[in-house]
């Protein structure tokens, strides 16, 4: 049936990839699909090659943490929490959307740096979201401690300064040669 192949990434880099590009094509969709059947990004691509697709796979990883930080900002719109318990339990139920984000980025195919900083923004997404949600529950719970916006009186406008006349413009009431230019001439 598939004589030759062993279950393991392809060894051409040019499969490899059209892989990988076919799967974060996917992965922006929000396919969850596993990297294991993808070769590692370690070098044998060439690093034009790899560059390439570390740039696609950073924008669909960052596209993901968006629409997730979308949806989250939807649910604290549409049902506020109230207290801790109510912030718990909405941070506990958008969690799962985050964890297929944390697989690509614990995935050994990836080089460090790119599975360190994928780490990194996970971790400062998460601080954003349990910030964004008790902030929602607080200003429930304290609207008199709401920011209130006081509008300035906005300074009278600046009349316009009229721009000096030349002489020898259009319009001048001068005309463009008198005995007065001529002696300041010479």
């Amino acid at each position: 049936m598939n004589a030759g192949r062993t279950g393991r990434a392809s060894t051409d880099p040019r499969n490899g990839y059209a892989n990988w590009v076919a799967w974060i094509d996917g992965f922006r969709r929000g396919d969850d699909g596993g990297l294991e059947s993808l070769p590692p990004i370690d070098g044998r691509m060439g690093t034009y090659v790899e560059a390439r697709l570390l740039e696609r796979l950073s924008a669909a990883f960052s596209e993901r943490v968006r629409a997730w930080q979308t949806s989250l900002g939807h649910r604290i719109v549409a049902t506020p929490p109230t207290d801790e318990a109510q912030v718990a339990l909405l941070l506990r139920d958008a969690a799962p959307g985050l964890e297929p984000l944390a697989r690509v980025a614990a995935s050994p195919r990836l080089p460090r740096p790119m599975a360190a900083a994928m780490h990194e923004l996970l971790a400062h997404t998460r601080a954003g979201a349990r910030d964004a949600v008790r902030e929602s529950a607080r200003r429930l719970r304290e609207p008199e401690l709401q920011p209130e916006l006081h509008r300035a009186p906005r300074p009278a406008a600046t009349p316009l300064v009229p721009a000096p006349r030349d002489p020898g413009a259009l319009g001048s009431v001068r005309p463009a040669t008198s005995p007065l230019s001529e002696r300041v001439r010479r």
